[in-house]
Formats: C-alpha cells, structure tokens, sequence
C-alpha cells in the first residue's frame, strides 16, 4: 500500500486499487497553491498531515498491508518544513520534532527511511527541466531555500538514525530514475531475504 502525495493505493498481482472511496486530494490541489500564494502554507500543512495521519492509521489497524510505503514527507517532512513556514519552530529541537512526527507515523520497529539525496545546485536543474512541462515551481523551490532545507534534513536524518531508525541514504546525483529505482529496490529486497 502506498500513502504519498495522492490518494493511497493498494498494490496486488501488478494491479493499482484505491484504498479509500474520495478524492481528497483534488480538493487538496486546489487549496496548495492558494495557501502559497497567500502565505497561510503553515496551517494548510498541518491540515493535511492531520488527514495522513488519521488516514494511515485507519488503513494500518483496518486494511491489512504487507507494506506500507509512506512519501518522505509523512515522518522527515513535517519536522523539517515547519521551520521553514514556521521559523520559530527552529527552537524545538531536532529530536522533538523527530519524536512527535514519529509517535504519529509509526515506531522504529520494521520502518526504514529512504532519503533520495542531490545537491540543491542540480535538484534546480531538475525542477527547472520540470517546470518546462507545466508544473509550477514552489516558493521554497531557489538555491537559497533548498540549502537550507538539504542542512535541516541532513541533521534530521542524523537524529533519526541516533534515535535508532533505520536509514538508506542514497545519492541520486548524477543517476537516472532507473539506477535510483533499482538501488531501493536491492536494498528491499535484501532486507526481506533478511527478515525471512
């Protein structure tokens, strides 16, 4: 089962199913670039992880999975860009934002990290060959911003890996999409021989 971005799908036999009947996200891509634009992302940010949560957990306690596959942004992304949107939010430590965001996404047994890493300078070249496709560039997406996001995820991830989660960070400059999909996939596929 992935939960991300979008609406959360089950996996079976090579077949995509939604997990929940609604389409919350349509509402959700309507509402992002307002909040942007208008400068309320903060409280949309917390609206939306709130609906992850109680839509991950409804899922774990209610529609069995062999795996769960959460986007980054459930566990690392909360800690991190409430600092962003909310500077003050830098006060608190690392490790008690790591804390909260874990105790509402899952505890360190059977859960691993998959940090997709690249440096601000060519994660821009991405972003720019993306817009050329339509999609728009975020505020946070400059060489500025990004900077001070990639030093914040760096010493969450630290942090996490300290508080005992596993950790696979992988170094996507320079790779193509395949080469990093097949990487994670070595490493899943490791770790369940493993578990087996």
């Amino acid at each position: 089962m992935k939960i991300g971005n979008y609406d959360p799908y089950f996996y079976y036999n090579g077949e995509r199913k939604p997990a929940v009947k609604y389409r919350y996200y349509k509402v959700m891509d309507y509402i992002r670039p307002i909040a942007q634009k208008y400068r309320f992302y903060g409280i949309f940010l917390i609206f939306n992880f709130t609906y992850k949560f109680l839509i991950s957990k409804y899922l774990e306690l209610f529609r069995g999975s062999d795996i769960i596959i959460y986007d980054t942004d459930t566990l690392l992304h909360p800690a991190v860009y409430i600092t962003y949107h909310m500077p003050f939010t830098r006060r608190i430590k690392s490790s008690l934002r790591l804390k909260i965001s874990s105790m509402l996404f899952g505890s360190k047994s059977n859960f691993s990290i998959f940090y997709l890493d690249t440096e601000p300078e060519l994660a821009m070249q991405r972003i720019k060959k993306r817009a050329e496709t339509g999609v728009d560039i975020h505020s946070h997406e400059n060489i500025r911003d990004l900077s001070t996001l990639k030093k914040e995820f760096d010493k969450m991830l630290g942090t996490a890996s300290q508080s005992g989660f596993e950790v696979f960070k992988i170094n996507t400059n320079g790779k193509s999409l395949d080469e990093v999909v097949e990487e994670v996939q070595t490493i899943v596929e490791k770790k369940f021989v493993n578990n087996d």
